[in-house]
């Protein structure tokens, strides 16, 4: 039996505690995994599915869970953190092009350059060891039935990913992996077009951006991996690159502006659209392994807002890890006096 939710975004949650950034970090330690003994913390990621996901079959419901925790699993992976977490991921069937996701809360982490800072909701709880919403759900992902079932490919192994992709299929994993990025790092408030954050507050995610069209991110770890400041979807803010004009009109789905929802003195993460997919240009890859160069264009990185090529996997890049950095949620990060509050 799996459990029903209610809506995304309008869950019940307790007032996240205002922790500071450098009070909060002490004591961190070990390597956080799924379920593997080998590790000293674990984290594990419940999959519970909203009465809309009644339309999916057992078997739809077991890939959809093997992919998020899966997902989950190798973003996790690169965190340092201590002690056991529990992760409750909810999962909605919606008419939407793609797929959404982000967490349900965000949790305070002090003011910086006089706005008041979140993160994101499972950021927090993996830092800290507190769930700021208490028993109910953490995040949401929400997937459009057409796209889970006439566009996605699910991984018979989503742990080897070693199974050739189909050519005219987009890999599911590469969908999880993309909606996990947003439920911890990759979202904010800022406007979408031009990355102007709120007068009074902001993520920790917007807080690195140079608004404008585009607009650029200036984290010093994300800068110090591509290479130079990287640039941010127009309209779809929380993703990376904008489209060539030989794709421009393609894909014109964009992050919604919607006022800012807050809940117990918490703003709500919005949820943004994946990208579209299309079929892959013969040079993609060379070879056509199934692998994208994420190094070579931001088109090609997991968290790019403009197009995910079928038969393609995509992953985890150095890109990502140095957000990661930037947004609080490694440890070598912690002492640095840019990310310490006032």
């Amino acid at each position: 039996m799996h459990k029903t939710t209610s809506a995304p975004g309008l869950k019940k949650s307790a007032k996240p505690a205002r922790s500071h950034w450098r009070r909060a970090s002490y004591g961190l330690s070990g390597i956080l995994a799924l379920t593997a003994a080998s590790a000293s913390a674990q984290v594990t990621f419940n999959i519970a599915f909203d009465a809309s996901a009644n339309v999916l079959t057992t078997a739809e419901k077991t890939n959809v869970s093997s992919h998020l925790q899966e997902a989950g699993r190798r973003w996790v992976n690169q965190l340092v953190i201590g002690g056991s977490r529990s992760i409750e991921i909810t999962v909605f069937v919606s008419n939407i092009p793609t797929a959404s996701g982000g967490s349900v809360t965000t949790g305070y982490v002090g003011s910086i350059n006089g706005r008041d800072t979140y993160e994101q909701g499972v950021a927090a709880e993996l830092r800290l060891g507190t769930d700021p919403n208490g028993a109910t759900g953490d995040a949401v992902v929400t997937f459009g039935l057409a796209y889970l079932r006439n566009e996605l490919w699910f991984d018979p192994n989503p742990q080897a990913r070693t199974a050739p992709v189909p050519v005219d299929k987009t890999d599911a994993m590469s969908t999880a992996l993309h909606e996990l990025g947003h439920i911890l790092a990759y979202n904010g408030f800022a406007d979408v077009s031009t990355g102007q954050p709120p007068a009074t507050y902001w993520s920790i995610w917007d807080r690195w951006m140079i608004p404008g069209q585009p607009t650029f991110f200036s984290g010093p770890n994300a800068v110090a991996s591509w290479g130079s400041m990287p640039d941010l979807t127009i309209g779809n803010i929380n993703h990376w690159a904008n489209p060539a004009r030989a794709l421009d009109g393609l894909f014109n789905e964009s992050c919604p502006n919607d006022t800012t929802l807050w809940l117990h003195g918490a703003p709500v993460p919005r949820q943004c659209l994946a990208p579209g997919s299309i079929d892959p240009p013969h040079s993609l890859d060379g070879q056509r392994t199934g692998q994208v160069d994420a190094g070579s264009s931001l088109i090609y990185q997991l968290m790019n807002g403009v197009v995910f090529y079928r038969g393609t996997r995509y992953d985890l890049s150095p890109l990502d890890i140095g957000v990661l950095r930037d947004v609080g949620l490694t440890v070598d990060r912690i002492f640095v006096s840019a990310f310490e509050s006032p």
